[in-house]
């Protein structure tokens, strides 16, 4: 299978390089490399957003200075006055109009870079990846349309990697109106007969019972699955700037899961506990599946960068669910959300043999199952340190 654009163009950043910018910027590798994918997709984003216009994509693609060696862009990162980086930080407003700084700021976000150092970091990509994506049109012959269509289809991935809110920032949700059906009245003629009106009144009662029915159905089908235990809309405070041990710097609410995990970890008097779980606040899942929404993002790179720096921390992930609809179906669903979070931990760089899943279905409830409010706290995911 051929590789994603995201990735393609991240494997041009190897080690060395890599270690270079780090180095030049005066941040830790991993911060580095988790705000290159950032970058990468907010740039990439903006493009896929405009994919059914071949006139804006190539507006994009002109708009970019001549293709620079990746060395030389790399080692722009120690000058933040460089023709590089100026040059870069023309084209981000080109490609984000107003919202240059909400992109900067989600990218500062999800890799624990300081602002400053996350809109050079964007800088330096802007350029190299319209260069990439420049030359492979010119290679490959292709066209503005089926440029178009390559950003279509790599849409979803694309999506993936973007830092949270961003998604919504490039696509936003359509805004639905309901509508209702009109209904003509007649006045009626002398003589006419009045049941044939009230036969059309007790249709439309009807049809108006039907459709409560079938919401309610539709609640009780998918109220166990809709999304996991972190669509928590309760206030978690506000953000606050948290130092890890190596150097990172992580921007978390000061009610959210992460300050309680780090809290745990670094007080030597909380004892590894099977009975201390501390419930995700900020996952999303689509209803019904384990795949994890990209609003999960930001909570997820918090959770693996504390992992990071705290090498000796393992955790256990628990799935549950509340108590409507078959049991079997419940658990499988609780261990599959489980699985997806662990294996979402691995993919940014935590150690397989660090991590556990596992699914618990209806068991263990911390809410009222016959209460709404009650099931939504029953749809958790979960994590528990065994070692630190």
């Amino acid at each position: 299978m051929a590789e994603s654009l995201c990735t393609s163009i991240l494997s041009m950043f190897d080690p060395h390089t890599l270690d270079g910018i780090a180095g030049s910027l005066g941040a830790s590798g991993q911060s580095v490399s988790q705000g290159l994918k950032s970058s990468i997709a907010a740039v990439l984003a903006s493009m896929a957003s405009k994919s059914g216009d071949p006139h804006a994509l190539r507006t994009m693609l002109d708009s970019a200075p001549e293709e620079t060696a990746l060395p030389d862009i790399a080692r722009a990162a120690s000058d933040p006055n460089s023709p590089i980086i100026s040059g870069g930080k023309r084209l981000l407003s080109s490609l984000f109009g107003g919202s240059a700084d909400t992109v900067t700021q989600a990218v500062s976000a999800s890799s624990g870079l300081g602002t400053g150092t996350a809109s050079r970091l964007l800088a330096m990509v802007a350029p190299a990846v319209l260069g990439f994506i420049g030359n492979r049109v010119r290679t490959e012959g292709m066209s503005m349309t089926g440029l178009g269509n390559l950003l279509e289809r790599e849409s979803g991935t694309i999506r993936s990697a973007l830092p949270s809110g961003l998604s919504d920032l490039f696509w936003p949700r359509a805004t639905t109106t309901a509508t209702y059906p009109v209904v003509t009245q007649t006045v009626p003629k002398r003589g006419s007969s009045w049941p044939a009106y009230l036969a059309i009144a007790a249709l439309l009662l009807g049809l108006f019972w039907l459709l409560g029915q079938w919401r309610r159905a539709t609640r009780a089908r998918f109220g166990s699955i809709a999304t996991g235990t972190a669509s928590r809309t309760a206030d978690l405070g506000k953000f606050i700037r948290q130092p890890l041990p190596n150097g990172v710097f992580l921007n978390i609410p000061e009610g959210g899961v992460e300050g309680r995990l780090l809290s745990f970890i670094r007080n030597n008097g909380n004892a590894v506990s099977e009975t201390t779980w501390f419930d995700f606040d900020r996952l999303y899942f689509d209803p019904g599946s384990a795949r994890l929404r990209p609003e999960s993002q930001e909570q997820l790179n918090n959770i693996a960068a504390i992992l990071a720096a705290y090498p000796n921390t393992h955790i256990k992930i628990g799935g549950y669910t509340d108590n409507v609809g078959s049991a079997d179906r419940n658990l499988d669903l609780s261990r599959d959300r489980a699985n997806a979070v662990m294996a979402e931990l691995v993919r940014r760089g935590v150690s397989q043999d660090r991590l556990a899943a596992e699914g618990y279905g209806e068991q263990s409830p911390i809410g009222d199952n016959s209460t709404d409010e009650g099931r939504a706290r029953n749809r958790r995911v979960s994590m528990m340190v065994t070692q630190k």
